[in-house]
């Protein structure tokens, strides 16, 4: 069962629950930018053989969900060409982000409270959370804020076993882009029109980088991507795009665009990166979930955002451990040959590595 129509996030795709199976997984996917719970299709045949049920949510301004209103997606304009540094503007965008994170964790309860879900038993059963790209974000509110949301009937820390970082974004990680290395949507050449066309392309190719382990930024490529294989959007049908690109909420006066462009500018996905894997004293009777196993799955194919932001925030937790601060425990994991759209290219390893225990997918 689906939830509430109350919930302002919406399920767009649900395999159901594995015939016959008591202890199945419940793995719930959050989309990027631009492409919503639909790119995620492929994975939709594959459930009951994983024994698992997947569910395909859909955020708000996406298809099938609640949209926002006319008066906050011009709020979330104004925040993004708001300066940095401008008074209450930092602070504003730190409650968007914890509405966004109560959004989720309700849409949760609620996916529990209609049923279908299994609690947590060991490896088995339970709330597997995946978000990809700048879906990622919303893990890291989620984490953020978690502790500060009250607990009704559903105890979701019964459900909720792992959560997975999916080729999470460098941006998105509140990084600030180092100089020289290229992307489409901070192109100043390009029109607002051929950033989102380029940037299809681009963040759906395959590049062939050196060794990040040991290079970091000297290893990548951020320009030039392979040829073979062609990048995932140019071989998809125009039917299968339809399905699954949504580009509206990430262009000029969208919601994603300008909650995105304002996070950036205030800070907000910084302090949400710290604020998620940096544990901190708590309240007594609350709980920021810090005994929840974290993936962190990266495509080392994928453009550079990806496995620099894997690199970048490895070192920055080893560094932050070592100077005596209490971090989350991450497993750090690379899937080896994947691009940014390793749901679509390679499903059924993609599939494994959000479930299974593999310390690499290849």
């Amino acid at each position: 069962m689906a939830p509430t129509e109350t919930t302002s996030i919406r399920t767009f795709l649900d395999s159901g629950a594995p015939a016959g199976s008591t202890d199945y997984t419940t793995l719930v996917v959050i989309h990027g930018w631009g492409f919503h719970g639909g790119n995620f299709k492929k994975l939709i045949p594959l459930a009951s053989k994983s024994d698992a049920r997947i569910v395909l949510p859909n955020r708000r301004d996406y298809p099938g969900s609640i949209p926002f209103t006319t008066e906050e997606r011009a709020e979330f304009a104004r925040l993004a060409d708001t300066p940095a540094g401008s008074p209450g503007a930092t602070e504003r965008m730190e409650v968007v982000m914890k509405e966004r994170a109560r959004e989720f964790y309700d849409y949760l309860v609620d996916l529990v409270k209609a049923g279908g879900v299994v609690r947590a038993q060991g490896k088995k059963g339970g709330l597997v959370l995946a978000g990809w790209s700048l879906g990622a974000t919303w893990l890291s509110a989620l984490l953020t804020h978690v502790a500060s949301f009250p607990v009704g009937d559903v105890d979701l820390k019964e459900y909720v076993r792992r959560i997975v970082y999916y080729d999470a974004s460098y941006v998105c990680h509140g990084y600030i882009i180092p100089k020289g290395l290229y992307h489409p949507l901070h192109d100043p050449t390009l029109a607002p029109a051929e950033k989102t066309e380029q940037f299809g392309k681009w963040v759906s190719a395959y590049f062939a980088h050196g060794d990040v382990e040991r290079s970091g930024i000297a290893a990548l490529e951020s320009r030039h991507y392979l040829e073979s294989p062609s990048p995932t959007i140019t071989r998809m049908t125009a039917d299968e795009l339809a399905e699954s690109a949504y580009p509206a909420p990430g262009e000029q006066g969208g919601s994603e665009h300008g909650i995105a462009m304002a996070s950036i500018t205030h800070g907000t996905y910084a302090s949400l990166r710290k604020g998620a894997f940096l544990l901190r004293d708590l309240p007594s009777g609350t709980d920021d979930w810090r005994d929840v196993e974290i993936r962190y799955l990266w495509g080392d194919a994928s453009t550079w955002e990806m496995p620099l932001a894997y690199r970048t925030l490895f070192e920055e937790l080893e560094e932050t451990r070592k100077a005596g601060r209490a971090v989350r425990k991450v497993e750090w994991v690379r899937f080896r040959g994947a691009n940014h759209f390793a749901h679509w290219d390679l499903p059924d390893k993609t599939l494994r590595g959000f479930l299974g225990d593999d310390a690499e997918v290849q």
